[in-house]
Formats: C-alpha cells, structure tokens, sequence
C-alpha cells in the first residue's frame, strides 16, 4: 500500500509540476469561443474516458471470473482424483496429483499474479500426471476419469482465459482518438484564458486534471492500477480449501 501511495504522490508531483510549466511559458486570451469549445472538448474527453476506464473494469472483472474458475476446477481436480485413485487402487497416483496441485499453488508464495506466465510449466505438471494414468479397470473408474478430463480441459481454458485477458490493451486507434482530443483540449483551454495568475492558474490545472486522467487511463489499461495481490492472495487459500481425508494430512 505504501508504494502505490508513493507511486501516486510522485505521479502528481510531476504531472502538477508539468502542467504549472505550461500553463506559465504559454501565452493566453480571451477568446470568446474558447469557453464553448472547452466545454466541448471536456465533455468528449470526459466520455473517452469513461469508455476507457469502464472497458478496463469490464476486463478486470472477466479476469476475476476466469481466476474462479480455474481455482475451482483444481479443487474439482483434487476431489475426483481422489475419488477415482480409490476406486482404481491407485493412491500413489492421487498422491503425486495432489503433489503436483500443492506445488502449483505455493508457487504463488514466491511468484506473483502479475508473473503468472511464468507458473505455466507447474500447471503442466498437474495435467502430465492426469493424462499419464491409462489403466482404468472399473466402470465407475471410467466414468470418473472421463469426468476428470472434462474438468482439466477447463481448468487449461481458464488458464488460457487468463492470460489472454491480462495480455488486452486499448487499440492504437482508441488511444489515437483520446490523445487528440486530450492534445487539443489543454491547447484550446491554455490559450483561451487570459494571462494573469488567476486564469494562468485555471488553464494549469485543467491541464493537470487532463493528464492526471490520461495517467489513470494508462494504468487501468495495463491493469497497474488494480492490486494484483489480491489474486495472489486467492491462489494460496484455494490450498485450504482443497479438502483432505484425515489420513492423508501431513
């Protein structure tokens, strides 16, 4: 938390500081379609944001849908499995899969969300030591190992889900679109006041304001600016959650 703090406060310095040097070199006027045409350019650029901000929160909350599923296709996993090594006779099986689900999880404790890729090779593992088992003997065995393939096949797409939703940034194009509009509206804003300090100091801080918005934009897209800890944080209670036999605690 003390870093975002820093991070925002630094942020605001610098962009104030900016803005103040603008607002200062530049000279203004009274224009009398300035006022119109800032309020003009405000509203539109108050909409781009919005969009912006909303379609990141849209993203955001697809990514937290896509962090519950698979959490809860693990422990799915972990139950069939369990179920399935007991009607095979095959509890050293289950041991290495839950092995493998344990190793998956507490590697959260070390990597975190926003490194998510680099846990790929430990989900593979899990799904490696499902597709190995090919020696089903009972009907209910079958049917419980097809089950579990099912559950795996989502778990992999919710992973897959995942890392295409943290990937997802606004188009070029948006990006073009809202830059001009936030371009024109502090050069309209910072001619069409006048130049003493008053007005001097109204056209820096419609700027500031500009760029401080542009700066949430930014981090909302890349998603910097939504706490990644919390998803971490998920991952290593979902190992509580998995559920185990009294026998088979350590």
């Amino acid at each position: 938390m003390f870093k975002r703090i820093l991070y925002f406060i630094l942020h605001l310095v610098v962009i104030l500081a900016f803005a103040a040097g603008l607002a200062i070199e530049t000279t203004g006027h009274q224009l009398e379609w300035g006022s119109a045409t800032t309020i003009l350019l405000g509203i539109i650029f108050g909409l781009l944001v919005t969009l912006f901000i909303s379609t990141a929160i849209s993203r955001f909350n697809q990514l937290s849908d896509a962090v519950s599923v698979e959490l809860n296709k693990l422990r799915r996993i972990h139950h069939l499995a369990r179920a399935f090594s007991r009607s095979e006779n095959q509890i050293p099986w289950f041991d290495l899969v839950r092995e493998a689900i344990e190793s998956y999880l507490h590697a959260f404790e070390v990597i975190p969300f926003d490194r998510y890729d680099e846990t790929n090779e430990l989900f593979r593992r899990i799904t490696q030591q499902l597709y190995g088992f090919d020696k089903l003997t009972s009907e209910k065995g079958k049917l419980l190992f097809a089950e579990l393939m099912t559950i795996s096949g989502q778990a992999s797409e919710a992973r897959q889900k995942i890392h295409e939703l943290r990937g997802e940034r606004a188009g070029v194009w948006a990006w073009g679109v809202l830059l001009s509009i936030a371009t024109a509206l502090s050069a309209v804003t910072l001619v069409s006041y006048g130049d003493d300090l008053v007005n001097r100091a109204i056209a820096g801080g419609v700027v500031a304001v500009v760029l401080l918005l542009l700066d949430y934009v930014a981090m909302s897209d890349t998603m910097r600016v939504l706490n990644s800890n919390r998803f971490t944080k998920r991952y290593l209670e979902n190992i509580g959650r998995l559920g185990y036999w009294p026998e088979e605690k350590k």
